[in-house]
């Protein structure tokens, strides 16, 4: 006790040191718990926006939006040194609605007209031409007789497959950019698009309202006028050069090395499923590029992404409960006694919903192989064709070379990114919804297939089958430009497929001009030295090839150079039209390079001298 008391400073220092030691603990503690919230707060957000610019960044990309249209290296040559002969233009058509059923896809936002005065100028053009009746443009006999000039509908507010105001709006924007490039040199203004051969501008376009509507808004934009469209009777305006036996043959392959593609990169296929059932009304759709035209329809129009209806969101009314047992009941009768219960059917179900439509389809005799679709068998060949221009080099071990290089070479999420950033609630009853993260994923992958497609010599050689008739006949129009002084504009007003082929015709190698943009364009200029007109005058010399050039340019960007036949080109500095403190090259390739290479060259890579041949031999050897 004597000591304990004589030390009992000493044992007050140490309970106070305990006391204070255990409330830093405390203290530290709580701020540690009290910061872990705002360090993951700051490590989501910095996600979050990582994400975001990712998705914005291929929002642009894919969707092009009318702002986004500008001018680029057009018409840019030395004027004191080069005339302006003539101008050809190959376009995809404008934003459009997707072209397979989309679980509420006629809902989507995709007629919301844009806020702009061109717009409305071209709308009152239309309207003035139409006050008494059908415009001039549809109102004769011929392909295009009734067509409808705007691109309006009253029964849904995104039809399949058909051209919206903002479509509408970019492509007056691309003929606004060619009335600028081209409209003082070519004499635009009083340039009458009627489709006969004598005169100063040919337009072209695929029977499809998406590509003739877009016609006439290149048209007015460039011209301020309408053009009296001549129809193509394919999607790759082949002219005489239709029929080839290679087509399907390839066409057969490279489906299949689609599928051995996909089945390759497992999480990317289990991802492509899962989008597939909250995107699609009727049946799933394995595969990239349809999933991705599917969800272009909600970020082209600024639309939430969709979901999955969960259980909750099962409960419907008593009328939806109504219907959803009468079409029940229909399931088990034959098809015999639904033709004569018709009018009964007609009179209980609404055909513009999921329910109706599946009674439609029942009542209705069609091949279950194929999608009920709003269009034409034509369309439907056509979808197909697309659908089935995706493959794979021949060599398997060259994907697996290509799988384990994915990272390094094409930047692509591996499997192990993948499960950390991309991971899914299992399936269950739980709610999947697209989000962000899935579009970035699913354009990942495409962009990578889009490097394979650029290199495949099988993809290039079908290529070139598709895009000779084309090619074929801008030589044909350049010489007439040369020869006869017209035609001074041509245009042709196509779909993706149709760029995609000149492209790898052209011997393009760049992955990203393959991935064709709404309302991307391809225009190649023929241009002839200004010192030549005085030998023509003095001499009474005719023009001859020799003395003419061309370049071609795409999206805005002059891509001569890189033309596979191209080899001696001229080389010229320009001002950039918008900003003047900035120069670059520009490029002018010899016009009989691309002579020779129709005539004589096209057919080198496989061993015959002419199109039919190319298609027989290689029809069968493939």
């Amino acid at each position: 006790m004597k000591f304990s008391f004589q030390h009992r400073a000493f044992y007050c220092y140490i309970g106070m040191s305990i006391w204070i030691f255990f409330l830093i603990t405390v203290v530290y503690k709580y701020i540690t718990v009290n910061d872990d919230p705002v360090a993951v707060k700051l490590e989501h957000n910095e996600y979050t926006f990582k994400i975001d610019t990712k998705y914005r960044r291929i929002f642009h990309r894919a969707c092009n939006p009318p702002e986004d249209i500008v001018r680029g290296s057009e018409g840019l040559v030395e004027i004191d040194s080069w005339l302006l002969q003539g101008v050809l233009v190959i376009t995809r058509h404008g934003d459009r609605g997707p072209l397979t059923h989309l679980k509420g896809g006629d809902k989507l936002p995709c007629d919301n007209v844009p806020v702009s005065a061109l717009l409305r100028s071209y709308e009152e053009f239309v309207l003035n031409a139409s006050s008494s009746g059908r415009a001039w443009w549809v109102a004769g006999p011929g392909p295009f007789h009734n067509f409808p000039s705007l691109p309006r509908t009253a029964t849904t507010h995104c039809a399949l497959g058909q051209l919206t105001p903002k479509g509408l709006l970019q492509m007056i924007t691309v003929g606004n950019i060619l009335r600028e490039a081209y409209g003082e040199k070519l004499s635009l203004d009083n340039m009458e698009l009627s489709g006969k051969k004598d005169a100063g501008g040919i337009a072209y376009s695929t029977r499809y309202r998406r590509t003739f509507q877009s016609l006439q808004a290149l048209s007015w934009g460039g011209t301020r006028g309408a053009a009296a469209a001549r129809e193509a009777h394919s999607v790759a305006f082949c002219f005489r050069h239709c029929a080839c036996n290679a087509h399907h043959t390839l066409a057969k392959k490279i489906s299949m090395q689609a599928k051995t593609r996909l089945e390759s990169h497992p999480k990317i296929k289990e991802l492509i499923k899962k989008l597939s059932k909250v995107l699609f009304e009727s049946q799933e759709y394995i595969d990239a590029d349809v999933v991705r035209d599917a969800l272009l329809a909600y970020m082209c129009h600024d639309a939430p992404l969709p979901c999955s209806q969960t259980n909750k969101k099962l409960n419907i009314d008593k009328e939806r409960k109504f219907r959803s047992e009468t079409l029940r009941n229909l399931l088990e009768v034959d098809i015999d006694t639904l033709n004569m219960e018709l009018d009964y059917i007609n009179n209980q179900l609404d055909f513009n919903n999921e329910i109706g439509r599946k009674a439609r389809d029942i009542i209705k005799p069609f091949d279950r192989n194929k999608q009920p679709l709003d269009f034409d068998a034509q369309m439907e060949r056509e979808k197909l064709l697309y659908y089935q221009q995706r493959y794979l080099d021949t060599d398997y071990d060259d994907v697996v070379i290509v799988k384990k290089n994915l990272d390094a070479d094409f930047n692509f999420p591996n499997e192990q990114d993948f499960d950390e950033e991309y991971r899914e609630p299992t399936e269950s009853t739980e709610q999947f919804c697209v989000r962000k993260e899935h579009i970035i994923s699913l354009f990942a992958y495409l962009e990578w297939s889009y490097r394979q497609d650029v290199k495949d010599v099988n993809n290039r050689r079908r290529s070139l089958l598709i895009a000779y008739g084309l090619i074929h006949n801008i030589v044909q129009n350049m010489i007439r430009m040369i020869s006869e002084n017209k035609p001074k504009f041509v245009v042709y007003s196509g779909h993706d497929k149709t760029l995609q082929a000149m492209i790898l015709a052209l011997g393009l190698n760049n992955y990203q001009h393959y991935n064709i943009q709404y309302a991307s364009r391809m225009i190649f200029e023929v241009y002839r030295r200004k010192d030549l007109m005085d030998e023509f005058k003095f001499t009474k010399r005719k023009a001859v090839a020799q003395d003419f050039y061309f370049r071609v340019v795409y999206n805005g960007e002059d891509v001569t150079d890189e033309i596979g036949f191209c080899k001696s080109t001229i080389v010229m500095k320009v001002v950039d039209p918008i900003d003047d403190r900035r120069t670059y090259n520009t490029y002018l390739c010899p016009i009989e390079s691309i002579v020779r290479f129709i005539h004589d060259d096209y057919f080198a890579g496989f061993n015959v001298s002419n199109y039919k041949d190319a298609c027989a031999t290689y029809g069968k050897r493939v």
